[in-house]
Formats: structure tokens, sequence, C-alpha cells
């Protein structure tokens, strides 16, 4: 077996935190602006939106790390906590150090919670669209009326929370807004070129790879993962003619990635709609795609999820970018969708 063209692998991770940050010094002022650090006076509450791929939670991670002591953070995401008591248990095992246990009401957490944010807190709320489809907006509306608590809400799907909030929730945000441009693909291809150098060997990769990469996609997750599928198949040289049969391998591992928090019968419905695409020309109605989920979980021999289960499902691919869909109103059925697989290389 040849030996790997891959010197140190951290550098080709998702969760790899750079210690600079291409492209965003305008937007890293905007956050020195907001988070005076040096001293500890009340913050202003942020949302900050940016489509995937963009660098958001990395920037905020970051920025975490850039408090004194005398300001405690938080950091949660709201796919694995979707819902107030998800999301107030995590917040509780951050700043206690210690698991919440079973059998509490929300009221109960949230006095808890309440006793001992002492300091001046900042509390970053990750994925928050998967939050507020449950009961998200009674969480917001909790934490930001809590004294010397500062919250960061996270998007990649809305620019701004005042539709989605309850008048009383979006009141006592009243967040300052940030949004993050997509990179260019000159910003992708030296994102991707400082990976690689702290990444790869000496002379491991051709000149046109990373241009390549770059120019299909800007969401740097998706070069990533295609850079790092590469540098794994790769024996001697990553090449031109390897990453374009890789393509497809490469955007499938991304997909992987971003369910990897989910159900089962999240992969299994999105395997469905692949399905679908290779058999029929999109757009598919909800029914259609419904009626593929069925079989592919005949095949699985699994029970399916009832409709309505499966309808949140499809927010949820939604949500992350999987898939695009038009809604239409009326009908017997009420509400219905049409449902594309997303041209991620468009």
């Amino acid at each position: 077996m040849p030996p790997s063209i891959i010197d140190s692998r951290p550098p080709l991770e998702h969760s790899y935190i750079p210690t600079q940050f291409v492209g965003r010094d305008e937007f890293q002022d905007a956050l020195s602006d907001s988070f005076a650090v040096e001293t500890d006076s009340p913050r202003q509450h942020l949302h900050v939106y940016g489509v995937r791929g963009t660098g958001k939670t990395h920037l905020l991670q970051q920025l975490l790390t850039t408090f004194p002591p005398t300001v405690t953070t938080c950091y949660l995401s709201g796919i694995p906590h979707d819902t107030q008591y998800k999301a107030l248990e995590r917040l509780y095992q951050q700043l206690t150090g210690t698991e919440l246990g079973t059998g509490h009401h929300v009221a109960d957490v949230q006095r808890q919670i309440t006793d001992q944010v002492t300091l001046p807190t900042v509390i970053v709320l990750d994925e928050f669209d998967f939050l507020l489809l449950n009961d998200g907006d009674d969480l917001l509306y909790f934490l930001t009326r809590l004294d010397n608590v500062t919250v960061i809400t996270v998007s990649a799907n809305t620019s701004t929370l005042e539709e989605s909030l309850d008048d009383r929730t979006y009141s006592s945000f009243r967040p300052h807004h940030l949004e993050l441009e997509p990179y260019s693909p000159e910003e992708a291809h030296q994102i991707l070129a400082d990976r690689a150098r702290q990444a790869l060997s000496p002379d491991s990769i051709e000149q046109s790879v990373l241009s390549h990469i770059a120019e299909v996609t800007q969401n740097i997750m998706i070069g990533l993962t295609w850079l790092r599928e590469a540098a794994d198949t790769a024996d001697e040289q990553i090449t031109q003619d390897l990453v374009d049969d890789l393509q497809s391998t490469a955007y499938r591992e991304y997909v992987t990635y971003l369910l990897d928090d989910f159900t089962p019968h999240h992969r299994r419905l999105y395997e469905a709609i692949e399905r679908l695409d290779h058999e029929l020309e999109p757009p598919y109605l909800t029914g259609t795609v419904y009626d593929e989920y069925q079989r592919h979980c005949e095949t699985a021999t699994v029970a399916p999820l009832s409709e309505r289960r499966v309808s949140d499902f499809l927010t949820h691919l939604e949500l992350l970018h999987l898939i695009e869909t038009t809604y239409h109103y009326g009908g017997t059925k009420g509400k219905t969708r049409e449902i594309r697989l997303v041209d991620w290389q468009s």
C-alpha cells in the first residue's frame, strides 16, 4: 500500500477552526464592535445569517474563545437540541458542568438556569431554524429576559427573525443583524489552498485542482469534503481526472455528514428522492416522494413513518439545503410541495 499523501488530517476536517479567516475581516470587525470584550457591559443581541459553507459556526466559536474569564460562554446547535427542554438541558450542563438528570419540568430547569447566570453570559444558538420548528420562540423569550445574558442566533435560511417570532419575543430580542456573504471563487480557492498546504505532502496536488473545486462550489464544507476524498483516494498525487471522478462521491459524503445527527429515516427519505431523480423528471409531488419512501422502507424491512412525520423530515432536508421546494395551497390535501434535489454545482 503506498504511503498517504496526508501529513496532517485535522486541516481537512469540518471541525477544524483556522487561526485566520479568509475574506471575513469586515464581519469580524462588526463582531468586535458588537462585543467590546475588554468591558463587562451589557451587549446587544445578534442574529447572524449566511448560507451554508460561509464559516458562521467557526467564526462564532472562535469569538467565544476571546472573552475574558469574567464572561461565561455557551454554544449549542439546534439540530440535536431542537426543543426548548433539550436546549435548556444542554445549557445547564455547560453552565454547571453536571448532567441535569430526568423528571424535570421546563419551568424548573428555567429556574435553575436563572440561578446559575451570575456573570455576563453569551449564548450562541446555532441552527436556530430547527428550534423554531418547535418551541424555540419560548426559549428565546426566556433567555432574552435574563439579566446579563446576550443571545446570538444563527441561521442558514433566514436573514431576519421578525416574521418568525411572536411580537413579545422579538420585542425582547431586538437583535443587531450581521450577514455573511458567500465566498467568491477566489476566496474559496485561497481557503482550500491554505488547508492543502497545512495537510498534504509537497507536490501532491496538481495546480488546476483547487481552482476547479472552487469554481464548482463556494460552499467550503463541500469543497473540503471533496479535497479530503481526493487525498484519501490518491496514490501519489491528486489529479484533475481523479477529482472529476470523485465529484459525486464527495457530495454524497457531504450529505452523509449533514444527516449524521438525524434519524435513519431522514437518510431513507433523501435516498428515495435520489432514486426518483434517476427515474423521473423533477419536481416531484409530496405524495410521489412518500410512495417512493415507503418502497424504500419495504426493501429495508422497516416500518415507514406517517405522512405527517415525513412532511416534517422534508422540512429538515429543506433547511439543510439538500432539497428545494415550491409550496402550493388548496386542493383535496391542502398544502402540498413540489420537491427537487438542490443543484449544488450551479
